[in-house]
């Protein structure tokens, strides 16, 4: 349960109210990297009413909730009704927490806004594109046994995606595909002159004018691109109204809700919905490649609600990951955030919250019942990164699915023309956001103990670095 007394306190923020530091503190409240354009000066005057008032035309709570209600009774199909009040309840949990927090600057709270209405008008056009035709898209959309890559972030699992896809027999999602899902992509059709392409193109574009430097510093951990791959729950999950990325600018209350949320249920069974929609209409030969950390703290859920599928399981030392993860989520949420009340300390901890049920959900639930060890495929980042057709390989042998040669020269090509830190990379470490690693290694001991990770390794890897 959300507890919504407790959203309304300044504590629940990670952010500080002092925008003054000491010089030695400089590092753990860093400046925005964003400067903004003077025209967006009156948004902000707004925003200062909205702080002051609590409500005023940059809050989202209402229209959040009313783009969700839209979609019924479509989304009927989709879960009980428990379930859906439950998810309702936790979208709205979001808008308010994004409401409530005074820290955030406006332009942060027009794009969350614009962010959810937008995906949740997609989900009632998805949906009802289906019902007005699903004796068609059921008598041709499949989505058998998809492989589905989950795990830690910051595991290579996007390199993985990337290579997978290029299985010419295999599918797996575009961004563009995931922002604007009609119309859907036929057979024969060119995806890369598809015109949804420009048109995300164009949403960045404006993004670039009105916050210079803001793609180009979330690019350095994670490159977005209309054209590319992409996260497919991430996007199912804003589909739904639930952002993953601007989870801690919504507190600490919503942040462990979501984190802990037990009711993926509705959300799966879209993803299952919307994904054999694109089938119907340009179907894989083969089988379906989705990605996404995401599914990880739903493991037992992706589980039932695809009792085919094929799980790769990404590992790599946590207390490698989570300081890459904190520097990935900072280039986003800062960008939203007033000068100066960025508090680094405070946000690793919303971060580890969000982190933690990626690698220990599945951990436990397969230590619990061992029986569907076939199923699941652990793939170690080192082992990727050292050879990833070698990977690859290992990934459909141990499937029982054929790496054609056609398939291998096309991963030659992508690995050729897509070297690691081609965007620039980021700089990270446990102390700049005070995590005490041998605190970390206690808590976590099963699993850490489990896959040989230590403090010792982290050490190396900064020696290694500073060759």
């Amino acid at each position: 349960m959300v507890d919504n007394a407790r959203m309304k306190t300044p504590g629940n923020y990670y952010q500080t109210p002092s925008t003054v530091h000491e010089p030695a503190d400089q590092a753990r409240f860093p400046r925005n990297h964003v400067r903004y354009p003077f025209r967006v000066k009156p948004i902000e005057w707004l925003n200062a009413l909205h702080v002051r008032m609590g409500r005023s035309p940059l809050s989202i709570e209402k229209a959040v909730c009313e783009a969700y209600d839209s979609a019924a009774p479509d989304d009927a199909q989709l879960g009980t009704p428990e379930e859906l009040s439950r998810l309702r309840a936790l979208v709205s949990a979001l808008a308010r927490g994004i409401d409530d927090n005074p820290y955030l600057l406006g332009i942060g709270r027009v794009l969350v806004k614009k962010l959810l209405t937008d995906r949740l008008k997609a989900r009632g056009e998805v949906l009802r594109h289906f019902a007005a035709n699903k004796s068609l898209i059921e008598a041709r959309g499949r989505v058998r046994a998809p492989l589905i890559i989950t795990g830690l972030p910051r595991t290579g699992s996007t390199l993985l995606q990337r290579l997978l896809a290029e299985d010419p027999d295999a599918r797996s999602p575009f961004t563009f595909e995931m922002e604007s899902p009609l119309p859907p992509l036929g057979e024969g059709q060119d995806p890369m002159a598809d015109s949804r392409i420009a048109e995300a193109n164009d949403v960045l574009q404006v993004l670039s004018r009105a916050a210079p430097g803001f793609l180009e510093r979330f690019s350095e951990s994670h490159l977005w691109s209309a054209t590319e791959c992409e996260e497919s729950y991430i996007y199912m999950l804003a589909h739904n109204g639930l952002l993953v990325l601007d989870a801690p600018n919504a507190g600490e209350t919503y942040t462990r809700a979501f984190a802990e949320f037990p009711y993926h249920g509705p959300v799966l069974r879209y993803e299952r919905l919307f994904f054999t929609l694109l089938d119907a209409y340009r179907p894989a030969r083969s089988h379906w490649i989705l990605k996404a950390p995401s599914y990880a703290p739903a493991f037992p859920q992706v589980l039932r609600e695809y009792p085919d599928a094929k799980i790769v399981v990404t590992h790599r030392n946590p207390l490698i990951c989570l300081p890459s993860v904190c520097r990935l989520l900072e280039s986003w949420c800062i960008a939203f955030t007033r000068d100066g009340s960025f508090d680094k300390f405070r946000f690793a901890k919303l971060v580890s919250a969000l982190l933690v049920p990626c690698f220990s959900v599945p951990f436990e639930y397969r230590r619990a019942d061992p029986s569907g060890t076939r199923q699941v495929f652990d793939c170690m980042y080192d082992e990727l990164f050292s050879d990833p057709i070698a990977m690859v390989k290992r990934i459909y042998h141990w499937f029982d699915l054929e790496v054609s040669p056609s398939f291998e020269q096309r991963m030659r090509s992508y690995l050729d023309n897509n070297r690691q830190g081609k965007y620039g990379r980021h700089r990270y470490s446990l102390e700049e956001y005070a995590i005490n690693p041998q605190e970390f290694l206690q808590e976590h001991s099963a699993y850490m103990n489990h896959y040989g990770f230590t403090a010792e390794g982290v050490r190396e890897r900064k020696r290694a670095a500073s060759l």
